[in-house]
């Protein structure tokens, strides 16, 4: 480079420093310059943009932040630029005689920018999202500072779907408000996941899936009992468990001792027959496209695991080993009990070994054993899950269809349709 370039190129770097912050560009300007805000609504047509844009270039003003919109051929721009009074009066009048554009033009010099420095996804997700519940739904986000920037719809098919940007001063601690949300939730039927809003978000590398209830639609276990004549102990055991007077791994030992006797023969062939949650395929299918890990990690027994990993050709699969003995089942439990805990370690050691970080990892199940497992991955979903889990985890969802998850991965409903007909 010559000399000549090079103090050409010196210049050109003093006179012009630009100052990143999130998505605001900001160039040096005239001290005489003041700050408004340009709002522009009109009639969308081909030709507007490059129109507005040519009459800002013209009147000498300096863009710092905008955010367009077109919604059913209505056009919305939205301007923070900075400009001098003198400039202001042509650029008005200039801008009013584009044809069905309304202008709104407001000082506001005294603007300090955005002090805050958390930012946060909220997906809401339903079949229909009615203003009583937006309204219910901001009023107890602003109670607690937490201040709306965007809220965008995001495709989708049969649900509708909104993405809602808020940012605070303080680090929101994402368990109380799910759980200060959860009436809300439950009252107007709707699902949400509060994700931080970082390059993390789009960009998860790993999934685990609890299997009974979540990836299939039945319980194991009660199957399996019933080919063992034990269904009625099996019952009483759970009831037990869930009224909190067995452990996970007490009941587990004590069911299981109720299948002695079952014919492997039999079993296979009610493997055979597993009903699988409505739209798992889809997800799974979509999500090896995108290079996800993808693992089943469960309560439940490897002889049902592993059939299941082999059909979907999953990474992983991981559950408790039933002792087989001729033909038959013992009743026994073969090494560690995988229990909720465990559940939580397996997924760690997985993503140690894969090198992913916790921000890049997404776990679903919909019992209380899987808490530790959904508080380890930076997105948890409790998924058709009861009330213990729904108001800790980081999202909930309740429709049928499993691959209602990709919507609060950000994926809209014509980027699945794209990776689906490949």
């Amino acid at each position: 480079m010559s000399q000549m370039m090079k103090a050409n190129m010196k210049q050109i770097l003093n006179e012009t420093d630009l100052q990143h912050s999130g998505k605001t560009f900001v160039q040096p300007v005239s001290s005489n310059q003041s700050k408004f805000l340009l709002n522009l609504q009109g009639t969308d047509r081909e030709t507007l943009l490059e129109q507005v844009f040519s009459i800002l270039e013209r009147s000498r003003s300096t863009l710092n932040q905008m955010h367009q919109q077109t919604l059913q051929g209505h056009f919305s721009l939205l301007l923070l630029i900075e400009i001098e009074e003198k400039e202001l009066v042509g650029l008005k009048s200039d801008l009013e005689k584009l044809d069905s554009v309304k202008v709104d033009l407001h000082n506001i010099s005294e603007f300090s920018g955005d002090s805050n420095r958390h930012s946060y996804i909220l997906t809401l997700l339903g079949k229909g999202i009615p203003p009583q519940l937006l309204n219910s739904l901001l009023m107890h986000l602003r109670s607690q500072n937490l201040r709306v920037k965007s809220i965008s719809p995001l495709e989708a098919d049969g649900v509708q779907v909104f993405e809602i940007k808020l940012v605070a001063n303080l680090p929101v601690v994402r368990q109380q408000l799910m759980s200060e949300l959860l009436e809300l939730r439950m009252q107007h039927q709707l699902d949400l996941a509060l994700q931080p809003d970082n390059l993390f978000r789009r960009n998860k590398r790993l999934i685990f899936l609890d299997a009974d209830k979540t990836f299939i639609q039945c319980e194991m276990i009660d199957e399996i009992s019933r080919l063992a004549g034990s269904e009625e102990k099996v019952r009483k055991i759970t009831t037990q468990a869930m009224n909190g007077e067995l452990d996970f791994r007490e009941s587990l030992i004590q069911r299981v001792e109720t299948l002695k006797g079952v014919r492997m023969s039999d079993l296979q062939r009610l493997i055979l027959n597993i009903p699988y949650t409505p739209g798992v395929e889809r997800l799974i299918r979509i999500l090896k496209m995108l290079g996800y890990k993808i693992g089943i990690v469960s309560g439940g027994f490897s002889i049902v695991i592993d059939h299941i990993r082999s059909r979907f050709d999953l990474d992983y699969g991981l559950a408790n080993t039933l002792e087989i003995k001729n033909g038959f089942l013992t009743g026994r439990i073969l090494g560690d009990v995988i229990d909720g805990p465990m559940k939580a370690h397996l997924l760690r050691e997985v993503s140690l070994r894969e090198k992913i970080p916790a921000e890049q990892v997404i776990a679903v199940g919909d019992g209380a054993n899987d808490l530790e497992m959904l508080s380890e991955a930076s997105l948890g979903i409790a998924f058709n899950a009861n009330r213990f889990l729904r108001e800790r985890a980081a999202g909930s969802l309740s429709l049928p269809n499993l691959d209602a998850l990709l919507y609060f991965l950000g994926i809209p409903r014509n980027e699945v349709e794209t990776l689906d007909n490949r």
